[in-house]
């Protein structure tokens, strides 16, 4: 006869079985893939949106689940769905949303944010450079007024300096070339200035991701702001290229140092938190001169910004470091205004003696003298205050001095020929 187990065996193994099945149904059995955040996020249409989008728009969702927002408990409908008197919105879903949420949404939890890029040269002013203020509703015009980073002339009026280049392109090309970057401060139709999202990839919104150079290297590029290729040559890019796989990233705003970054990037300078300097996003508040115009001048805020920059710098550097990399760079911008200011009173003379049109490139001379400074003298600017000596020497101040010879030439051609009656 087979001897009899215990009690005590049998009752145990019986709840150890019970046990493994229960591990085994939460752990193994299929569930339609992994949970995301969002979905398990408790609140009216949440679980709508999400159960749609993950069939729909499965990356967005998933963007949005590693977000500190969903994990904060934002929901979609707190940055998408809008009053049903916003021009922007539409009817989804029993729903009246917006697909593409302007700074209107981002201030309800962001206010002090979004206030300062509104008063930055990333808000209003960087549309105006376009379009003037045709595109801006009273209220919004009146905003832009109180920006110091606007032109303004001798008596102090706001003068709304436009590129030519954009009317003389056309929307065929400016669609998917300028207007592309500039869109940053574009007005929007619900009476908000600006898209956030031009820095702040959705539906992410990591704030490493919005902390590395590539994503100002967007926009800030090429022959006329080479700032991402000036940085990549810097002391500073060369750190980052070499151990920025290193650094962390991902630490909360505030409490940035050089701990987590040994070197900066753009917005460690322009924007971040960083020793006793706080979080701004209004881009031009550490700057001092106006290095984008033909002739820089000084800021109205041109000391405050200097001394919170010097501020960034001595997390780092001794202020006698700091106080000679800015005179090396006020002495090239000086230099630069003064070739440029040459090349002004030439192509001022041209036109008021009547040799050439004060229409903009209407004439091969104009091409020139625009280049001379949009280009090259910006250019060596930028290389100088950034840490650039490729850019200030052979992208800046060589081809500007060419630049500036080759418009002599042709002026002095263009008066020879108008003294004989003969037209160029």
């Amino acid at each position: 006869m087979p001897q009899k187990l215990p009690k005590t065996f049998i009752i145990g193994s019986i709840i150890t079985l019970v046990v493994l099945v229960i591990i085994y149904l939460f752990t193994k059995l299929p569930s339609g893939g992994e949970k995301e955040n969002i979905s398990q996020v408790s609140y009216s249409g949440a679980d709508k949106c999400a159960a749609c989008h993950k069939r729909v728009t499965p990356d967005i969702v998933q963007q949005f689940s590693k977000s500190t927002m969903a994990h904060s408990g934002v929901r979609c409908i707190d940055c998408h769905v809008v009053d049903r008197s916003n021009p922007m919105g539409k009817e989804h879903e029993g729903f009246f949303i917006t697909s593409f949420p302007t700074p209107k949404q981002c201030a309800k939890c962001h206010p002090a944010e979004t206030r300062q890029f509104e008063h930055s040269r990333h808000g209003g002013p960087a549309w105006v450079a376009l379009t003037g203020f045709s595109d801006f509703n009273s209220d919004q015009q009146k905003l832009i007024e109180q920006i110091p980073e606007v032109n303004r002339d001798a008596a102090g009026i706001i003068t709304a300096t436009r590129n030519a280049v954009f009317d003389m392109e056309g929307p065929s090309v400016t669609k998917a070339a300028c207007q592309t970057c500039h869109a940053i401060g574009r007005p929007n139709a619900d009476g908000s200035i600006g898209n956030c999202n031009k820095c702040h990839l959705r539906h992410e919104f990591s704030i490493g991701q919005v902390r590395k150079p590539e994503v100002c290297g967007q926009c800030h590029l090429g022959p006329d702001h080479p700032q991402m290729e000036i940085y990549h040559e810097s002391a500073h890019g060369v750190m980052y290229q070499t151990g920025g796989s290193k650094w962390n990233w991902s630490q909360k705003t505030g409490r940035l140092t050089t701990q987590d970054m040994p070197a900066p990037t753009c917005a460690t300078c322009h924007i971040s938190g960083f020793g006793n300097q706080a979080t701004t996003h209004d881009v031009g508040q550490r700057l001092s001169k106006f290095l984008f115009a033909a002739v820089t001048q000084d800021r109205p805020n041109a000391f405050e910004g200097r001394e919170a920059m010097k501020a960034i710098c001595a997390n780092c550097h001794t202020n006698p470091f700091i106080d000679e990399q800015y005179t090396k760079a006020d002495s090239v911008t000086a230099f630069v205004n003064s070739k440029v200011q040459e090349a002004s009173q030439i192509m001022q003379g041209l036109v008021k003696d009547g040799i050439i049109s004060s229409k903009p490139f209407d004439n091969a001379i104009s091409f020139d003298a625009f280049d001379l400074w949009h280009y090259y003298g910006r250019t060596a600017k930028f290389g100088a205050y950034m840490g650039g000596p490729d850019f200030v020497q052979w992208h800046g101040v060589y081809p500007l001095l060419e630049q500036l010879t080759k418009v002599k030439e042709e002026a002095a051609a263009l008066r020879a020929a108008h003294k004989q009656g003969v037209k160029r």
